[in-house]
């Protein structure tokens, strides 16, 4: 009986963790100036603005100094609370007369992986990677870089942990939940979609 009572408890808790928040609302996200618009899903933060939700300049290590943040959106809350996961951030920057080639180089990946295409809407996009840590791995990157315009159009699709779970009590985050998190993020990125020229 006592174990049935626990077993229940910890179904009740379970499913309320993963209860999908519904503030805020989702919203469209519309760059008039550079003619890009995505999908900002429920439960997701929104701003125009570096340093409201997030450190461009820390997430996205490969894009140049002239680099122009243009939108970020971050997880509103945890779907995993008793992991080391610490956010996930979508961010749509722009950087100006650039390249075809300096574009391409923004997505680079460091050996063993190499820099592949991807086919979003019918843009082909240059997918890169990029990871950083001290003791573990704390930053994930998946870069999607465009050359539209004379200007590199650039998606980052960030995963952040945090090591010592096992100080903290949390355990440390699965490929499966890490899976998970950027299957969220690549519903942002599969929203992406340019206006007519």
């Amino acid at each position: 009986m006592k174990i049935c009572l626990i077993a229940a408890l910890f179904a009740t808790i379970s499913a309320s963790a993963q209860t999908e928040p519904t503030t805020p609302p989702p919203h469209l996200f519309h760059d008039t100036r550079h003619g890009v618009s995505f999908q900002v899903p429920a439960g997701w933060n929104f701003s125009r603005k570096d340093s409201d939700l997030s450190t461009f300049n820390l997430d996205a290590r490969t894009a140049p100094r002239s680099t122009q943040m243009r939108a970020v959106a971050n997880i509103g809350f945890n779907p995993f609370p008793s992991s080391t996961f610490s956010g996930a951030l979508f961010y749509f920057s722009v950087t100006p007369h650039t390249t075809e080639a300096e574009c391409g180089a923004q997505a680079s990946a460091p050996p063993p992986r190499n820099a592949t295409t991807a086919s979003i809407n019918g843009v082909s996009f240059t997918h890169g990677y990029d990871e950083h840590g001290t003791s573990c791995i704390e930053a994930r990157n998946e870069i999607y870089t465009v050359h539209r315009d004379n200007a590199c159009y650039r998606f980052d699709l960030v995963i952040n942990t945090f090591c010592g779970g096992e100080v903290s009590g949390a355990h440390d985050i699965t490929p499966q939940q890490i899976e998970a998190v950027r299957k969220r993020l690549e519903s942002i990125l599969d929203s992406v979609k340019f206006d007519a020229r």
